[in-house]
């Protein structure tokens, strides 16, 4: 066989095979970015002991955030069977409770916000307007810095 036509081939192996690993590693990336987190979202609550005597008698309570979680309620439903009296008084028990937590959250920002000097309210009142949210997900980029203060004038 010719050398000459032996090296293009397996210059092209080589090339299909390096390209065929970066599609299934890109692939992969975007399952763990996309795909795991709604997997995760989905997945029940921890399951309890079925021996309370490993937890001491004790069973460990839900978060407010997932009880308070809209949906809470058909989960609770697909585990024990709720009359319609008892599905409309729960509904009404969390809709209230989330009610409270608004008022909550509400009161304690005011009550931050009363300790804080005039240009501190102003930032204040900036960073209560952006969305909170916690990345799912780390990330090994080095921390934002702060914005830098205005001059005063």
């Amino acid at each position: 066989m010719n050398d000459w036509k032996v090296i293009p081939t397996i210059v092209l192996s080589t090339v299909l095979i390096f390209g065929a690993g970066v599609f299934a590693g890109g692939m992969l990336v975007d399952y763990v970015k996309q795909a795991h987190p709604r997997m995760a979202l989905k997945r029940p609550n921890a399951p309890v002991p079925s021996n309370p005597s490993s937890t001491n008698g004790v069973v460990p309570a839900a978060r407010p955030p997932q009880i308070l979680n809209k949906e809470f309620l058909p989960q609770l439903e697909a585990k024990i069977t709720l009359t319609k009296e008892q599905h409309e008084a729960i509904q009404k028990i969390i809709s209230d409770n989330q009610n409270l937590m608004r008022k909550v959250v509400q009161d304690t920002r005011l009550e931050m916000r009363e300790v804080l000097t005039p240009g501190q309210k102003e930032q204040f009142d900036e960073i209560m307007k952006r969305p909170f949210h916690k990345p799912l997900f780390g990330t090994n980029a080095p921390p934002a810095a702060p914005p830098a203060p205005a001059p005063a004038p």
